[in-house]
C-alpha cells in the first residue's frame, strides 16, 4: 500500500472516530455526569495507533497529518475569537475583563515560578527547557467553561450570579496564554536569530494575517449562506490560514483567533458561524486528541519519581493562583462573589480544548525539540481538570450542595 492510500485511510479512520465519539460519546443526553475521562480515552486510542503501539500513526504519517491538525487548531482558535464580540460584552461589568486577565497572567507567574524552581530537579536540562516551562504555565492557565456549565446543569440550588462570573472567565481566560504562547514561538522562530524583536516581529505578522483574513473571510459571508456551504467556507478558510501559517512558522491557533475576533465585530451573522463551529467542536477535539495521542512519548522510568513530584506541585499551584485571585478581587466584585465564600476560585480549574491546542502547537512548532515530560504533565493536567473540575466547580457555585438535579 503507498503511502498516499496510507495517509487518506487514516485520515478516515481518525475522521470516523471523531464522528462516532463525537455522537455517542460526548454527545449522550440525559442526567448530567460531573466525572469524565473521555479524553484519557481518545488520548490513550492515539498513543495505540502511534508509533509506540501498532505504528498505524508513524511520524512520518503524522507529517503528512500536520494539515488535519492546522486545521483543528484553526477551528478551535476561530470558535474561541468569536467569543470577542464587543457588543455582547458590554453587557457584562467591565471589572470581569479585568478580573480575567488579571486571575490569568497570575496563574501563568505562579506556575512558571513553580515549574521554574523544580525543573532542575526533574533531570532535564538543554534549550527545551524555557518553552516546555512556558507551555506548562500557559496550558495550566487556560480555563473552560464546560465544568461550570456541568456543575449549574447538575445542581439544583446555584448562585447565578457567580455562575455566569465564572462562565465568563472560564470562556475568556485562554487570551493571555495564546499571545504569550505566539510570542514564545517568534522568540524561536527557526527563520531569525531567537530575541525579543524579533518575537514581536512575528506576534505582529501572526495577527496582522488574523486581521486579513478577518477582513476576506467577511466578505465572502457576508452574503446568505446554507448551513452546509457556510461549514465548507469555514473549512477553506481555515486550512488556507493553516497553510499559511505552517508555511511562515506561526500559530494557526492565534491567527484562527484573531480572524474569529474581526468577524465577531464586523460581520452580523456571526452568531450562525460560532454555531456551526460550536456544533462540530468535539469532533475536533477528539481528532486533536487523537493525534497528540499518537505524538506523545512517554516518560522514562528512572524520571517517574520527579516527575510525579512536579505534577503534584502544579496541581497544588494551580487552585492557589485562582483562590488568591478571587480572593483579591472580592473588595469589588462582592455582589457577584456574595456568599461564594473561600471555594470561589475552583470554579475557574476547568480546562479542556484550549490546554489541548497549545499541546498540539507546541508539539508541531518545536518537533524533536519539544519536551515529553511538559506534553506529558499538560495531558496529565487536561485529564484531571475534566475528571474532578465539575466537582470543585460544584463545589464553588453551590457553596458545598451536594443534591444533583434531577
Amino acid at each position: 500500500m503507498s503511502e498516499s492510500t496510507r495517509t487518506v485511510l487514516l485520515v478516515l479512520l481518525v475522521g470516523l472516530f471523531a464522528l462516532v465519539g463525537g455522537r455517542f460519546i460526548f454527545g449522550r443526553r440525559g442526567r448530567s455526569t460531573l466525572f469524565r475521562v473521555t479524553s484519557l480515552a481518545y488520548l490513550a486510542l492515539g498513543f495505540i495507533l502511534g508509533e509506540r503501539g501498532w505504528g498505524l500513526l508513524s511520524r512520518g504519517m503524522l507529517g503528512n497529518l500536520e494539515p488535519v491538525v492546522g486545521l483543528a487548531l484553526g477551528w478551535t482558535g476561530l470558535l474561541f475569537g468569536l467569543q470577542f464580540e464587543l457588543r455582547r460584552l458590554r453587557r457584562y461589568r467591565g471589572r470581569f475583563a479585568w478580573l480575567t486577565l488579571s486571575q490569568s497572567l497570575w496563574t501563568i507567574l505562579l506556575l512558571g515560578a513553580a515549574v521554574l524552581l523544580a525543573w532542575d530537579h526533574t533531570g532535564t536540562a538543554g534549550g527545551s527547557r524555557w518553552p516546555a516551562i512556558l507551555l506548562l504555565a500557559l496550558a495550566g492557565a487556560a480555563g473552560s467553561p464546560v465544568e461550570t456549565a456541568l456543575a449549574v446543569s447538575a445542581s439544583l440550588s446555584v448562585r447565578r450570579k457567580f455562575a455566569r462570573l465564572a462562565h465568563y472567565v472560564n470562556s475568556l481566560d485562554s487570551l493571555p496564554p495564546l499571545i504569550l504562547f505566539g510570542l514564545t514561538i517568534g522568540y524561536f522562530h527557526s527563520r531569525a536569530g531567537s530575541g525579543m524583536t524579533a518575537a514581536l516581529e512575528w506576534l505582529a505578522a501572526a495577527l496582522m494575517l488574523g486581521i486579513v483574513l478577518g477582513l476576506l473571510f467577511n466578505s465572502y459571508a457576508r452574503h446568505r449562506h446554507s448551513e452546509n456551504e457556510l461549514t465548507m467556507m469555514i473549512i477553506a478558510f481555515t486550512v488556507f490560514s493553516a497553510g499559511i501559517a505552517a508555511y511562515l512558522s506561526l500559530s494557526s491557533l492565534l491567527i484562527g483567533t484573531v480572524t474569529g475576533v474581526v468577524l465577531a465585530n464586523l460581520l452580523p451573522s456571526s452568531e450562525r458561524i460560532f454555531r456551526v463551529l460550536a456544533a462540530r467542536e468535539r469532533p475536533v477535539l477528539i481528532v486533536l486528541l487523537v493525534l497528540v495521542g499518537a505524538n506523545w512519548a512517554p516518560i522514562p522510568a528512572g524520571r517517574l519519581a520527579p516527575a510525579a513530584g512536579l505534577l503534584l506541585l502544579i496541581l497544588a499551584v494551580q487552585p492557589l493562583a485562582k483562590l488568591s485571585a478571587l480572593a483579591f478581587w472580592r473588595r469589588w466584585l462582592g455582589n457577584e462573589l456574595e456568599g461564594a465564600g473561600w471555594s470561589a476560585g475552583l470554579a475557574l480549574l476547568g480546562q479542556g480544548g484550549m490546554s489541548v491546542a497549545l499541546v498540539a502547537s507546541y508539539q508541531i512548532h518545536f518537533g524533536a525539540a519539544a519536551e515529553p515530560l511538559a506534553i506529558s504533565l499538560a495531558l496529565a493536567l487536561v485529564v484531571v481538570a475534566e475528571a474532578l473540575g465539575a466537582y470543585a466547580a460544584r463545589l464553588a457555585v453551590t457553596g458545598g450542595e451536594r443534591e444533583e438535579a434531577e
